[in-house]
């Protein structure tokens, strides 16, 4: 078990309820995702490998960022609107690994 996962539940069933219950809201909506300075040149290779456009905000330390509002249907270019699965899940960011870092009232994987 991940230990950012309810007690009990597999990173399988993780993903399964975020794709098949959730719909992947964590990747919806106003949200920014940050990436570390290690991350940022991943994303570009991913988006340009699955043909997506990903718009980076690059900061001066070398870290990105993307709002999910700045692309078609308001979520992470990476997120496959039609299945909420992630194209990029076994390179995803740190902080998408990390996801939930605590319950969440919404989220059934954080036993919020």
């Amino acid at each position: 078990m991940d230990p950012h996962t309810a007690p009990g539940m597999s990173p399988v069933a993780a993903s399964k309820v975020c794709m098949d219950e959730c719909g992947g809201m964590c990747c919806r909506g106003p949200l920014i995702l940050t990436l570390l300075p290690s991350e940022v040149l991943s994303f570009e290779e991913h988006a340009a490998r699955i043909r997506v456009k990903a718009k980076l905000y690059r900061e001066s330390d070398g870290s990105g960022s993307l709002r999910f509002l700045d692309h078609p249907g308001d979520h992470c270019p990476m997120l496959d609107d039609a299945t909420s699965a992630c194209q990029i899940y076994d390179d995803r960011p740190k902080r998408c690994r990390e996801f939930p870092d605590k319950a969440i009232p919404w989220c059934a994987i954080s036993g919020g």
